[in-house]
């Protein structure tokens, strides 16, 4: 089986969160099942050709957006038995960041990712690689259906190809103007109320939704929330109309990156049968926080984007409850500025106990994943999360609200097989309930001991991820799991 890997977003070249991460496990191991497995993703300012081996191909690109041609150079890589094609413009990607800088998107990122997309289908023709299924993620290729079926210039193209929709995030849509849609080239039955067409503008999500042999989001619970009017994001009646061919896969982690017994960031390593060295690296996270190294205080840690999805507005409402209870907490990560405003003064107001690392560090995030004793995720919604299943890898303690893949990966303390604490309720009362619940746990070293030998013993290995995906592709090529 041959398949396509579409994607704005491949660790390491170029990633913001966890559609980089899974868009680079995922490949991996569906070429170690034996899946022949190309990748295309823009060739951004920031990716090292050299570092990386990146070789030029003797391919060039004329890509139309309406009555303006652009034009576009391929460059391709190969490591651990995976292709990967990365198309360049110098009008489109030879700029600072992904999706924009200084804290805004481009105004022309419609443009940028159509650019890419008409790409990608012009450059299957000129590979000539009949995928046998093409896997778009996320709205940065959600017009790649239409365009492999309608053609990239108002030429037919009839492509029979299978498609996949993966929906990372729901919330991420790709919304233009409506007068842009002369760009697409497509024809004027893909405007309309059934198609591209979202409150009189475009929406390259939904053109995915609808223009997809099959459609999956990243953990079976959010599948179903997607389709209710509380998760939809207004989109719920698309998926609702499609829900027969709406799938939920959970995502799956690399442990050869994520394994406190290997892991070359760590002072010091560990395993589920020796936990001694998560002592060391307790200690080693609260000296590099400016905390006074202490066993016994509960050690939380934060890894996140700083956004409202994921629950920084119930941290703001129980941080003082928080410090009150005699607990430290170091934070990582960026996000809108009021946010960010918010750490640097928690930091500054009790710096004994509050660290806040505005940044993104690679290092810092596996440091913090070894040496916190519970790890926090109290977001208003969660597509899947990954930090939850690298915290229970490396025995920290997973505090979550209860929603998507937090739902499907976490079992509550109160349940059998229990590997974390979830709570119920998008309050800062129900944040601080879950909180107490794990704090008077961890008063118990005999039984905090038992739950992180538990925690640590979950497989949420990429490789299951893959079989799923597998399942599916061969169900989408026979035909079985795309009829509406």
């Amino acid at each position: 089986m041959r398949v396509l890997f579409a994607s704005s977003e491949i660790v390491p070249f170029a990633s913001t969160g966890g559609l980089g991460d899974v868009c680079a496990a995922l490949p991996k191991a569906l070429a170690l099942e034996g899946v022949e497995v190309v990748r295309m993703m823009p060739l951004y300012q920031q990716i090292d050709r050299a570092k990386y081996g990146l070789e030029k191909c003797d391919i060039d690109l004329h890509i139309p957006l309406g009555h303006a041609w652009y034009y576009g150079t391929v460059w391709k890589q190969e490591f651990d038995g995976v292709a990967t094609y990365f198309i360049h413009s110098v009008e489109f990607f030879d700029r600072a960041g992904i999706y924009g800088s200084d804290g805004h998107g481009y105004g022309d990122n419609f443009e940028r990712f159509l650019f890419f997309q008409k790409a990608v289908v012009k450059l299957v023709d000129l590979l000539g690689l009949r995928p046998d299924v093409v896997h778009c993620n996320d709205w940065q290729t959600g017009l790649v259906p239409m365009l492999l079926y309608h053609g990239i210039d108002g030429t037919f193209r009839n492509g029979r190809e299978k498609t996949l929709m993966t929906i990372h995030n729901l919330a991420h849509q790709g919304w233009a103007p409506a007068e842009k849609f002369y760009m697409t080239s497509l024809p004027p039955s893909c405007y309309t109320m059934h198609t591209l067409e979202f409150y009189g503008e475009i929406n390259m999500l939904k053109g995915g939704i609808v223009g997809a042999s099959a459609i999956n989001a990243v953990s079976p619970t959010y599948a179903e929330e997607i389709k209710t009017p509380q998760f939809g994001c207004k989109l719920n009646g698309a998926l609702y109309h499609r829900r027969s061919v709406l799938h939920g896969i959970l995502n799956g982690i690399d442990y050869t990156r994520w394994n406190p017994a290997t892991d070359q960031y760590l002072s010091a390593h560990y395993s589920i049968d020796d936990l001694s060295g998560k002592a060391e690296c307790k200690r080693d996270l609260q000296e590099a926080a400016g905390f006074k190294p202490d066993p016994k205080v509960p050690l939380l840690g934060i890894i996140t984007r700083l956004v409202p999805q994921k629950g920084i507005d119930l941290l703001v409402g129980a941080m003082d409850r928080i410090v009150a209870s005699g607990a430290q907490l170091v934070l990582l990560g960026t996000g809108d500025a009021h946010y960010e405003a918010c750490c640097r003064e928690w930091a500054s107001r009790w710096p004994g106990q509050v660290c806040a690392w505005i940044e993104f560090s690679n290092e810092k995030a596996h440091r913090i994943e070894a040496g916190a004793d519970m790890f926090l995720m109290p977001s208003e919604f969660e597509p899947c999360g990954q930090n939850q299943l690298y915290s229970m890898r490396y025995g920290t303690i997973p505090v979550v609200h209860g929603v998507g893949g937090l739902a499907d990966s976490v079992v509550d303390y109160d349940e059998e097989g229990a590997t974390g604490f979830k709570f119920h309720g998008y309050t800062v009362d129900s944040f601080l309930h879950g909180l107490k619940r794990a704090f008077k746990v961890y008063k118990t070293p005999a039984k905090w001991n038992e739950l992180a030998k538990r925690a640590m013993a979950q497989d949420f290995s990429v490789v299951h991820m893959a079989r799923n995906y597998i399942e599916l592709y061969r169900k989408i090529v026979d035909g079985r799991g795309t009829v509406d």
